[in-house]
C-alpha cells in the first residue's frame, strides 16, 4: 500500500471516531474529513511511493520507541506531538545531562520529578543499573551533574507523568561529555473511547514442520494530543497456540501472554506511531487445511495478512479480497490479502484466517538423515556379526561421530524452531538408537 493511502486510510478512521462526539476527534481534526476524498479513489497499486518493505511484508515502518512527530507526518488535520530531542551540549561541562520538560504545547512542566537511568556494563562484574532523580524547576528545568563518561556506561531520561510512561531514546556520554534532552508528556487516560487510537495489523503465517508460526506486528497511531495506557484490551489466540513471544523493546509499550487465552497490551502509547511485534504457533498435524481466528487491536483501520506463497496452497481472510501473488526486492513470493476500512464498514475486531490445500508434511532434511544413518546403522550391524556386506575397520567411529554431529544439529533446530517437538522426538529417538548400536554392536 503506498504511503499516501496508509494515511488516508488511518484519517478515514479517525472521521468516524470523531462521529461519537465525545473523542477529541471531533474537537481536533475536522480537516481530517478531506482525506476520506483520497481513500475513495480504490485500491492502491502495489509497491513504490516510499514503501520501506514490499507490502505483504509483516514489518512495518520502524518507529521510535518514543514515538516522535514523524509517526504522524502528512496526515491532514491530526496533532502533530512536538519532537523530542536527545542531543550534545558543548555548552555544559562535561558529564552533565540537561532536561526541559514540556507539555503537548511545549510549555514548561515545572515541579515533575524526573529520572535518569544508569546502566553500566562490567564483561567481569556483570550489568549493573541505578537511578538518579530531581525535580524540575519553575521553568520545567533540571540538570544531572558529576555524572561518568566511560564508554561502558548508557543514560537514558525518563517521566512518570500521570501513571504514563514518558521516556527519551538511551544515549552515552563518552564522545559528546555533556547531552541536552527536550522530553514532552502527556495527560494519560485508560478511556479508549476519548482518545483518537488507529491502528494497522500486519499478519505473517509460515508453516514450520508440524507447526504454522504466526508473527504479529501492530503499528498503533495515537492521533489526538493524549496518551493511552490499555486497560484490559486483550487480543484472543486460538486455544491451542504455543510458543508466545513478545519482541523486547526499549519502551514499556508490549504485550503480555495470557495462557491459553491470548495477549494482553500494556504500556503507555503517547501520541504518534507505535510498533507492538510478537510471534506464537499452533500445531498442525498434516491435515489438508488449517483454519484459526485471531482477535486485533482497537480500531484497526488497515489489516494485512501474508504467506510465502508455495505451489497450491491458498490463503484466505474473512471478509478479505483474494489472495495476490507478490514479490519482494530479493524475489521472494508472497501471498498477500488486505482490507482497508471505510466509515461505513463495521468494525473489525478479530480475522478468520484459513491456510488450504497443504501438502503432506515431513521431517524434511530430518528424515533423510535417519535414512542415512539406518544405511550406517545396517553397515555396523553387519560388521559387527561378520557378514558379507563388509566396511574399512574405522567405519563405526566415523558412524559414531556422524550420530553424535546429527543429534547436536537436531538440539539447533529445535531451539531455533526449523523442527518442531513431534519430529524432534521422533528424529532424537531414532538417533538415540542408532548411536547405542554404534557404540555397542556386538
Amino acid at each position: 500500500m503506498k504511503v499516501r493511502d496508509r494515511l488516508a486510510a488511518l484519517a478515514v478512521m479517525a472521521v468516524s471516531l470523531g462521529t461519537a462526539g465525545t473523542s477529541d476527534a471531533q474537537r481536533e481534526n475536522p480537516a481530517a474529513s478531506a482525506a476520506v476524498a483520497q481513500a475513495s479513489e480504490g485500491p492502491s497499486d502495489r509497491g513504490g511511493d516510499g514503501d520501506a518493505l514490499p507490502t505483504g511484508h509483516p514489518p512495518v515502518e520502524p518507529t521510535n520507541p518514543h514515538a516522535r512527530a514523524s509517526g504522524n507526518s502528512g496526515m491532514p488535520g491530526m496533532f502533530q506531538p512536538p519532537e523530542d530531542v536527545e542531543q550534545a551540549d558543548p555548552t555544559l561541562s562535561a558529564g552533565s545531562i540537561s532536561v526541559d520538560l514540556h507539555d503537548p504545547d511545549d510549555k514548561p512542566v515545572a515541579h515533575e520529578s524526573v529520572t535518569v537511568g544508569i546502566l553500566i556494563n562490567s564483561v567481569a562484574k556483570g550489568d549493573s543499573r541505578k537511578h538518579l532523580q530531581k525535580d524540575t524547576d519553575d521553568r520545567g528545568h533540571c540538570v544531572f551533574s558529576d555524572l561518568d563518561t566511560a564508554s561502558n556506561i548508557a543514560y537514558r531520561v525518563s517521566v512518570g507523568y500521570q501513571g504514563g510512561s514518558f521516556a527519551a531514546a538511551p544515549f552515552q556520554l563518552g564522545q559528546v561529555k555533556a547531552m541536552h534532552v527536550l522530553l514532552h508528556v502527556y495527560p494519560v487516560t485508560r478511556d479508549l473511547e476519548s482518545t483518537l487510537i488507529v491502528s494497522e495489523a500486519a499478519i505473517g503465517a509460515e508453516l514450520r514442520d508440524d507447526r504454522v508460526q504466526v508473527e504479529e506486528s501492530l503499528t498503533i497511531y495515537n492521533l489526538g494530543r493524549t496518551a493511552w495506557q490499555p486497560d484490559g484490551v486483550t487480543m484472543s489466540l486460538p486455544g491451542t497456540f504455543t510458543a508466545f513471544n513478545a519482541q523486547a523493546s526499549m519502551s514499556d509499550q508490549g504485550v503480555d501472554e495470557i495462557e491459553g487465552q491470548g495477549a494482553r497490551m500494556h504500556g503507555t502509547f503517547s501520541p504518534g506511531q507505535h510498533v507492538v511485534q510478537f510471534r506464537w504457533q499452533i500445531p498442525w498435524s498434516g491435515d489438508k487445511d488449517v483454519d484459526f481466528e485471531l482477535g486485533l487491536p482497537p480500531h484497526v483501520a488497515i489489516a494485512r495478512v501474508v504467506m510465502p506463497a508455495s505451489s497450491g496452497i491458498k490463503l484466505t481472510a474473512a471478509g478479505f479480497p483474494p489472495a495476490e501473488l507478490v514479490h519482494d526486492s530479493r524475489g521472494q513470493s508472497f501471498l498477500v490479502t488486505e482490507r482497508r476500512l471505510r466509515p461505513a464498514d463495521p468494525r473489525i475486531r478479530s480475522l478468520d484466517i484459513g491456510i488450504h490445500d497443504l501438502p503432506t508434511p515431513g521431517p524434511g532434511r530430518f528424515v533423510a538423515t535417519l535414512l542415512a544413518a539406518l544405511g550406517v546403522g545396517v553397515g555396523i550391524f553387519f560388521v559387527a556379526r561378520g557378514g558379507r556386506r563388509r566396511a574399512p575397520i574405522e567405519a563405526p567411529e566415523r558412524a559414531r561421530d556422524a550420530l553424535l554431529e546429527e543429534i547436536a544439529a537436531l538440539e539447533e533446530a529445535l531451539a531455533s524452531g526449523e523442527v518442531g517437538p513431534r519430529t524432534y522426538e521422533t528424529a532424537r529417538r531414532e538417533l538415540i538408537d542408532l548411536l547405542a548400536l554404534a557404540l555397542n554392536p556386538v
